[in-house]
């Protein structure tokens, strides 16, 4: 197990999904900067992504670290993400640290600066695989049907090949 670090959106789904637990499950820690703490457990206190992230904290397998601004990477396109995914991002990179991030710009910034990455398929692919999951399909279907979260058919297929689950 490996401690990770998590943009907001990986949060929300898991919760919506109802498999918030596979973060701990799946990871000896689970680090979040300021700034997504702000964005889930304060900003979004009434949702129950805020309750499951302050829940985590209080357990301490969820920990919020601050960044060094010397951490901060100068590219133009890493300043144009939200501040979250700005300060996960550096987190993830400062601690050598796998990142849970799903927007593709944040992706593909963190990719450019060697970053490590999963995103909330990932999370569920990898719990499948470790006998955490029974199926990684309904829970996609489920993904896509009762959220906005969005993906391709070639990522859905990638998914299922990678959890075993594909028949061509």
């Amino acid at each position: 197990m490996l401690a990770v670090v998590s943009d907001s959106s990986p949060l929300v789904y898991l919760t919506r999904l109802g498999r918030f637990e596979l973060l701990h499950q799946l990871y000896e820690g689970v680090l979040i900067p300021n700034a997504v703490w702000r964005e889930v457990a304060v900003e979004g206190a009434p949702r129950p992504e805020a309750a499951n992230v302050r829940q985590g904290a209080s357990a301490g397998w969820l920990k919020v670290e601050s960044v060094a601004d010397t951490a901060l990477p100068q590219e133009q396109d890493f300043w144009a993400l939200g501040e979250g995914e700005r300060e996960a991002i550096a987190l993830a990179r400062a601690r050598h640290a796998m990142l849970i991030i799903d927007e593709a710009e944040g992706r593909d910034v963190a990719r450019r600066l060697g970053v490590e990455l999963t995103g909330t398929i990932g999370v569920i692919v990898e719990a499948k695989l470790r006998g955490l999951l029974p199926a990684v399909r309904p829970e996609l279907d489920r993904l896509k049907r009762e959220s906005n979260f969005r993906f391709t058919e070639e990522l859905l297929t990638a998914a299922l090949r990678k959890a075993g689950e594909f028949e061509s």
